[in-house]
């Protein structure tokens, strides 16, 4: 029997030292601490801290005698009813989580195509988003359309990050501004292979930021304003990946005009 009212106890949520402290405080009445670890068979100091467990729960009490303090069971009726205000509340949990399992359904689904957007700013920004540019290992083609002299102002060791592109075997196609300092940078520098670069008249197609679409990326960076931004989305990165091929086939041939 009294095995039965341990499990019972103990499944209604009482520790098995609670529940031993409790059932023999039921049958003891009023007792000592000394009293009760001995009849439940547990250490003193034990049963102080389990005693306290109990006051806080509401299954016992301290008597009001004031030489020797003496602890009392509260009702068996107690536990009934919090284990009935349990139950309830757990039916209640469980017809919130029913009422908002469609709406779940939906959420998580949507998350599954929902793009995945990285913002860096300060003064690393630029490096940040270029060193995830060229060290991805998802693709072997990069499309960007950039201002190499300006990405070599804010970021001294680009060269570097090339060469690791280069080393990884991903081809970059670049789309560049004509200007004077793009010209006399690439007389000096580049870029490593396997690359191509085009040029395009840079009064009528100059820009300051870059923009990088590799894999399921698309990267957005402005060296002046040093912010950057990471797009992981495959229908973007398709989209902005077929417009740069349609640009790269104007700019082979503005690119003619330009070296002639």
């Amino acid at each position: 029997m009294q095995e039965n009212f341990l499990k019972q106890l103990v499944n209604f949520g009482l520790s098995e030292k609670e529940a031993r402290i409790y059932l023999s405080l039921l049958e003891l009445e009023v007792s000592t601490v000394f009293e009760i670890a001995k009849h439940a068979e547990i250490n003193r100091s034990s049963t102080y801290v389990v005693l306290e467990a109990l006051i806080k729960k509401g299954f016992v009490s301290i008597s009001n005698e004031k030489k020797v303090q003496r602890y009392i069971a509260v009702s068996p009726d107690t536990l009934l009813h919090s284990a009935r205000i349990a139950a309830k509340r757990q039916d209640e949990v469980t017809l919130g989580v029913e009422s908002i399992i469609p709406e779940l359904k939906a959420l998580h689904k949507a998350t599954k195509t929902r793009p995945i957007v990285k913002i860096f700013e300060g003064e690393n920004a630029a490096k940040e988003v270029y060193f995830d540019l060229f060290s991805t290992n998802n693709t072997k083609e990069l499309r960007t359309f950039a201002n190499p002299f300006l990405i070599f102002e804010r970021v001294p060791d680009f060269q570097n990050q090339d060469k690791e592109r280069g080393k990884r075997g991903i081809k970059m196609f670049a789309i560049n501004p004509a200007s004077k300092e793009v010209i006399e940078l690439y007389k000096r520098v580049k870029p490593s292979q396997p690359a191509e670069a085009l040029m395009i008249p840079e009064e009528k197609f100059n820009f300051s930021s870059d923009i990088g679409i590799y894999g399921n990326k698309v990267a957005f960076v402005s060296s002046k304003e040093n912010f950057g931004i990471i797009i992981e989305n495959k229908e973007i990165a398709e989209i902005l990946k077929n417009s740069f091929d349609l640009a790269w086939e104007e700019a082979k041939r503005l690119s003619k005009q330009i070296k002639n």
